[in-house]
């Protein structure tokens, strides 16, 4: 078990905290308000080859994400102070179609679950979770960023090859 909210205990044993090298996996943004689960999520990402940055809340996230600093992903608690997870998901949506975007949260209710999925968000994570779940999840959404993204340029170059044949 990774992290368990509504209490004070975080089991981190299974997180190696070693620094990872440069990272050619893609760079995740971790939201969360609370600090410890934060950090967790960061170093097991961190462990896996990923480049890591946090932010406290929804507001300190759609900054970030509108600054300009790349990120292939966010991976976003749901119930949050200021501004939530679905609020970050809908103005991600917005700004960065192609990005993934994965939720988590210890809300054990599937209509919750299943409003997230049909706001936009690629997968949603109960927690606590495994390390290897959070790694797979983080996997196949950027999996299916970099899908998404090569179907697009290739529909564009056929787009290109076919005005260039009707214009001969």
């Amino acid at each position: 078990m990774i992290a368990k909210r509504k209490g004070t205990s975080v089991n981190s044993s299974s997180v190696r905290t070693r620094t990872a090298g440069p990272s050619n996996k893609g760079k995740i943004l971790v939201v969360d308000d609370q600090e410890p689960i934060r950090e967790i999520i960061g170093a097991i990402l961190k462990s896996a080859g990923y480049e890591c940055r946090t932010a406290a809340d929804g507001v300190e996230a759609v900054d970030l994400l509108d600054s300009g600093k790349k990120f292939d992903l966010p991976l976003c608690n749901l119930m949050m102070p200021r501004l939530d997870g679905l609020g970050v998901l809908e103005q991600t949506k917005i700004k960065h179609p192609d990005m993934p975007f994965v939720l988590h949260t210890a809300v054990h209710d599937i209509s919750v679950a299943l409003a997230a999925l049909r706001n936009g968000a690629y997968d949603y994570l109960l927690v606590p979770f495994e390390r290897e779940q959070l790694i797979a999840a983080v996997n196949r959404a950027l999996e299916y960023r970099s899908l998404k993204i090569e179907n697009r340029l290739l529909r564009e170059r056929l787009t290109s090859r076919a005005d260039r044949k009707s214009t001969r």
